[in-house]
């Protein structure tokens, strides 16, 4: 991976045309980049899991019970190429903004979180309900 803070030089490094498979020591990375350049920094490190996954390619869980993760994004193990992880985990992203910052008790797709599209679309992104 080349040392850049460019979501764009990562696309273009990765390609459209092969598929992607996150390391769990890179992702970091790509989330300080996604955090900065659409969240403004406003969101702390949540704990980061990537396995295999039916039916979908990530999601985000909360659990106000939980002593030290309470928050958690899970992330499918393969992908169609790194834009569609980095859209994946945006998506993740927008989530845990909705539940950290605007404190919703159900962090949905609404008005909120299609707000973002602008900035996804910035970056060269897409924010979607279902992918693929």
């Amino acid at each position: 991976m080349p040392r850049t803070k460019s979501l764009a030089t990562l696309i273009n490094y990765y390609g459209e045309d092969r598929s992607f498979t996150p390391r769990i020591n890179k992702i970091p990375t790509i989330y300080k980049i996604l955090n900065k350049q659409i969240f403004n920094n406003k969101l702390k490190n949540p704990k980061i899991i990537v396995k295999r996954i039916h039916g979908a390619l990530g999601y985000f869980e909360f659990s106000p019970y939980a002593t030290k993760h309470c928050h958690k994004i899970t992330l499918h193990n393969k992908f169609r190429n790194f834009r569609e992880f980095a859209e994946i985990l945006g998506h993740e992203m927008v989530h845990y903004y909705q539940k950290l910052i605007l404190k919703q008790n159900t962090a949905k797709h609404n008005k909120e979180f299609y707000s973002f599209t602008k900035k996804f679309a910035k970056l060269g992104l897409k924010l979607k309900r279902v992918y693929r």
